[in-house]
């Protein structure tokens, strides 16, 4: 029995969902004094960790394949869990979240039902194409920022909004080059496998240097709190200095790249959610 709960907790991958909450709270206290009622984002959270969980799980039944080369570990691929089993509780998700977002409001819901097909399709025909499977994960993180603020226009969460979509590009490019032997077998268009897993390392470098390049944007232009200058320097600066220097390297390690980044997403937001918090 444990070790069919340590299969189910494997197959969620809860960090993710726990980013996907942080994002919401994060795009909520954003908006300042014309922020909605919490209520709102609370079910914005919930509906978030609900859709990360169902996308996680539908993504391993369909990546079932891939991950028998790539990720042999996985639970689905080491035979831990029942594909149909997990089909059953991916769709109780996707529905759930759907539900829990339309809690919110209507709009809200829509949004979460867009979320969920985009999810759908990407899993199913996005994933394998150069560039659009990456940028669509990249909008899918993001959103959940935005979350809140839907459906005004994007002003208040733009910060936060463009640092998700950026690490989490770049995030889902290196875990194309990690993956390149498993999605040459399944016959793939991912981007190292069209351009070459040289050009494909340096979009990762050119992505990582935006990063860095544009830590102090918020404390410039939008005004946040000295503390995000400090917090952001000391949470997500190193980390992407040390990402560039092994992105330099011929042979790097991408495995390491992408959990840098996964650092890096979760920093960056820790000191924007302090520095929004000082305005």
């Amino acid at each position: 029995m444990n070790r069919t709960i340590a299969a189910w907790f494997r197959l969620f991958r809860p960090l993710n969902a726990v980013i996907a909450g942080l994002g919401v709270w994060l795009g909520w206290i954003s908006m300042g004094a014309v922020r909605p009622h919490a209520i709102l984002a609370v079910w914005g959270c919930v509906s978030m960790a609900l859709l990360t969980f169902a996308g996680n799980a539908d993504n391993d039944l369909c990546d079932l394949k891939t991950d028998r080369v790539n990720r042999p570990g996985r639970p689905l691929a080491a035979g831990l869990l029942k594909s149909s089993q997990v089909r059953i509780v991916a769709f109780l998700l996707y529905t759930l979240a759907v539900v829990a977002a339309w809690c919110a409001s209507p709009w809200h819901g829509a949004l979460a039902l867009f979320m969920a097909v985009l999810l759908l399709v990407y899993n199913r025909k996005l994933k394998g194409l150069p560039l659009i499977g990456n940028l669509t994960v990249a909008l899918l993180c993001a959103l959940a920022i935005y979350f809140p603020e839907f459906p005004s226009a994007i002003r208040f969460t733009l910060p936060a909004f463009v640092f998700a979509f950026l690490a989490t590009f770049a995030r889902e490019v290196v875990k194309d080059i990690e993956d390149v032997e498993g999605d040459r077998a399944a016959k793939l268009r991912t981007l190292p496998l069209v351009f070459g897993i040289s050009a494909t390392r340096k979009l990762v470098f050119t992505l990582v240097v935006l990063l860095l390049a544009m830590l102090p944007m918020p404390l410039i232009y939008f005004g946040y709190d000295w503390h995000y200058a400090i917090l952001s320097l000391v949470l997500a600066g190193p980390f992407l200095i040390v990402l560039l220097v092994e992105l330099a390297k011929s042979g790097a390690n991408y495995g390491k790249c992408q959990r840098y980044l996964k650092w890096i997403m979760l920093g960056g937001m820790i000191a924007l959610w302090v520095g929004v918090m000082g305005k």
